[in-house]
């Protein structure tokens, strides 16, 4: 594992926290990353120098607080491949799926196609509004994509897909996804909240016509996300809010929608937490997504190596760890520990932090005939020893 992924460590503050008498090993990052400190560094730099709402005042801080509001659309932009007039920004995932979700103006009998693995937030948003078709699973839980083509149906409006498993951990095809939905001219929505930290992204070359993804997942603060909206998609779309910031005009007749994302982002934005997001893919960029993924491969392979030599657990998901991201849902053996009982003792004795539950993945749990799983999923971060603490504090518990 290289030097310079083992000193980033120290990039992130919390990180110095010690429980059991030991420093933490954060293994919880598809729930939520810590924080680095140019990102704090930037919401302290927001708050002290220029705290000022954007795109309403003429001042020179209201000013300075709108340009850097859009270098961070720039920002977004230069992630995903994709241009700025295809960036809105949104609170997160959830709410980037419910804004396509209405303004895709879904009916009752209109289809939406997904697999048994999605998230909640990829699911309940469809699920509202139309009806859903749902892929199988394999017996690890791993969507069965070659059924996919016999779901669409003349009703089938959206494809709606995760590109990597917050439970799995599998990393979705989606360029055969794509091709698959576009040559029936159906546009394909992609839950990025776990592809977009771990895995170097281009929507154009993905062909996906919607991703979204969460700032606080690739160490940007709570309440920050984007959605990218092909911009002949985005044109099509009717605002799901109204009020202040999406208007260009108002008059005793109607109003005049401002052109381009903006006209989807009613209200007093997030300000701060756009910045802090823009500060974390800063990050990312200067460390290179390709290296961000390949270290990912590696801490993969450990997980899966530590898990070989815990008896009587059974794993979710693919056993290669190229066709993953670093996370790893176990299911342990019934007569023992439940996973909640786990996840706070190897917190507590050995400051080893992981989730434990159903992950906002019921129908997966219950696909998988699971109660429930511990998830341990690493990041830029971690290094070799948090996943052998982790390893070694399971095969303990287990005994």
């Amino acid at each position: 594992m290289s030097a310079d992924f083992s000193a980033l460590r120290a990039q992130f503050p919390l990180l110095a926290r010690e429980l059991g008498g030991r420093r933490i090993a954060w293994l919880d990052n598809a729930s939520t990353t810590p924080r680095p400190r140019a990102v704090l560094e930037a919401l302290r730099e927001y708050h002290e120098q220029y705290s000022a709402n954007v795109h309403r005042g003429v001042h020179a801080l209201a000013a300075e607080a709108s340009e850097r509001f859009e270098a961070a659309r720039d920002e977004v932009a230069n992630f995903l491949g994709a241009s700025s007039s295809e960036i809105v920004f949104t609170s997160g995932t959830t709410e980037a799926a419910n804004l396509v979700a209405g303004a895709l103006g879904l009916a009752p009998q209109d289809e939406v196609l997904l697999t048994g693995a999605e998230h909640h937030s990829n699911l309940l948003p469809w699920r509202q509004r139309c009806a859903t078709r749902v892929l199988e699973l394999d017996e690890r839980g791993t969507p069965l994509y070659a059924g996919l083509a016999g779901l669409f149906t003349p009703r089938t409006r959206l494809v709606a897909v995760h590109h990597a498993s917050n439970v799995l951990g599998a990393i979705a095809p989606l360029r055969e996804i794509s091709a698959l939905a576009h040559a029936r001219g159906i546009p394909v929505f992609v839950d990025g909240a776990q592809g977009a930290g771990h895995l170097a992204l281009d929507v154009r070359e993905l062909e996906c016509d919607f991703y979204a993804f969460s700032g606080h997942k690739l160490g940007g603060p709570s309440g920050s996300g984007a959605l990218y909206a092909r911009e002949d998609w985005l044109e099509r779309l009717a605002p799901q809010r109204w009020g202040g910031g999406m208007v260009a005009r108002v008059d005793a007749q109607g109003c005049e929608l401002r052109s381009g994302p903006q006209r989807f982002e009613a209200g007093t934005p997030n300000v701060e937490g756009v910045l802090g997001l823009a500060a974390a893919l800063r990050l990312l960029r200067e460390i290179g997504m390709p290296q961000v993924e390949q270290h990912g491969r590696e801490l993969a392979r450990a997980l899966l190596e530590e898990r070989a030599h815990l008896p009587g657990v059974r794993l979710l998901g693919p056993v290669d760890a190229a066709a993953r991201i670093p996370l790893v849902a176990l299911a342990l053996p019934p007569r023992g520990l439940d996973a909640e009982t786990a996840a706070r003792t190897l917190s507590d004795a050995f400051g080893v932090l992981v989730s434990a539950g159903r992950h906002c993945a019921h129908p997966l749990h219950d696909a998988c005939g699971v109660e429930a799983t511990l998830r341990a999923s690493a990041w830029v971060h971690n290094d070799l020893d948090d996943v052998r603490r982790f390893g070694e504090a399971l095969r303990g518990l287990i005994a």
